[in-house]
């Protein structure tokens, strides 16, 4: 009888590390994607601030170290950045959806109704429209 204990106890702590591990991940990809957004912000900021400069050249931080550029290539450098922001932003949000789906299959849970939901393209909003006579 001891050793059917152990063995019980022993898939408790096993499931218990599985689903305190996932629930850990999906936690600091949270934190990931708040810092993702933050930095994003930063970036859209710079891009407006130098959106009405007036001046050719303007300085960027690049890394550790000011670099004198002109602001054009500034503007181009930080929208690449904005947009890499949003690709990582992304890429974070499924990864946590996926987590949230693993983490509800362990623990035996129905999967969250609408937490899969797409919105609608624009060619799809007008096609409904169009279908329904509203426009």
């Amino acid at each position: 009888m001891a050793a059917f204990s152990d063995i019980e106890q022993q898939k408790s702590f096993t499931y218990l590390r599985e689903v305190e591990t996932l629930g850990q991940d999906i936690l600091t990809l949270k934190e990931q994607k708040i810092e993702v957004a933050n930095a994003q912000n930063k970036f859209r900021e710079a891009l407006r601030a130098l959106e009405g400069a007036e001046d050719r050249n303007s300085w960027i931080q690049l890394g550790s170290v000011y670099v004198q550029r002109t602001t054009a290539e500034c503007k181009n450098i930080l929208r690449r950045e904005v947009g890499k922001a949003e690709d990582d932003l992304r890429n974070l949000h499924q990864e946590i959806k996926d987590k949230v789906h693993n983490l509800r299959d362990l623990e035996h849970e129905p999967r969250l109704e609408g937490f899969t939901l797409k919105p609608l393209s624009l060619a799809e909003a007008k096609a409904l429209h169009k279908g329904f006579n509203t426009f």
